[in-house]
């Protein structure tokens, strides 16, 4: 078995092994993953961070033993709190992983804070919708949830169809309380988007970009295109 560490900001990764497959997540830096699989040119790899699997450029991969690897994972983790942020030589993003404490870092809680959770995603308000990312500079809506819960003490999965399957339902809109996550589906019912309530009638979200939207039992209301851009499924409480 290969380990890798991402050691560039921010490094694609993509359905298939080549250029034009579409990118489907993203790894930041300090971020490490086992290498399941090659082929000229191609790494097929699995992230440590959520089981994520998809193709990394091979001249993008950067090798580390398995004890580095071990050692890695033991280290205490620190979570850039600020959009951008100069270390290592390196422009790096907020919701980045360091190993060491930096100005513009803070500790990962031990227990999920609801409240530090949007306190993190208010930040990124604005921040261009962009399928796959996980950064500042593009990001797509459960990429932001993981994000922003990572760094509020929650590890959750990438996408939001596998988000959908944590926490415990909340029934009625009234009962919502901030930090709770909300779900949306297609027309065949399968869950494609996700945000986080601010309060019981606001959610903060990424569609077009991170902003903020009014929520109904239909689902959200965008009032400047004065429709509902997304259909209500169900409302999880993270634990």
């Amino acid at each position: 078995m290969k380990y890798g560490i991402c050691n560039l900001s921010v490094m694609p990764i993509r359905k298939e092994g080549c250029h034009t497959s579409e990118m489907v997540s993203q790894l930041l830096y300090n971020e490490l993953y086992e290498v399941l699989d090659e082929k000229p040119g191609w790494y097929l790899i699995k992230s440590d961070e959520d089981g994520y699997e998809g193709w990394i450029q091979g001249i993008q991969h950067h090798e580390i033993s398995e004890q580095e690897f071990r050692d890695y994972q033991g280290k205490t983790r620190y979570i850039m709190d600020q959009p951008t942020l100069e270390c290592h030589g390196r422009l790096l993003t907020m919701g980045t992983v360091l190993f060491e404490p930096v100005p513009g870092s803070m500790t990962i809680p031990g227990s999920f804070s609801p409240a530090l959770m949007l306190e993190f995603g208010q930040k990124l308000l604005d921040v261009p919708y962009l399928w796959g990312g996980r950064n500042c500079f593009g990001i797509d809506c459960s990429g932001f949830v993981q994000l922003c819960a990572r760094a509020a003490g929650k590890a959750l999965p990438r996408d939001a169809s596998q988000q959908v399957q944590e926490g415990e339902l909340v029934y009625f809109l009234p009962e919502i309380q901030p930090g709770d996550l909300a779900f949306f589906s297609n027309e065949e019912g399968h869950i494609v988007h996700v945000g986080m309530m601010l309060d019981t009638e606001r959610i903060l979200h990424a569609s077009g970009q991170v902003r903020i939207d009014y929520l109904d039992q239909t689902g959200i209301f965008n009032k400047e295109r004065n429709e509902h851009t997304h259909r209500l499924q169900v409302i999880k409480r993270i634990l």
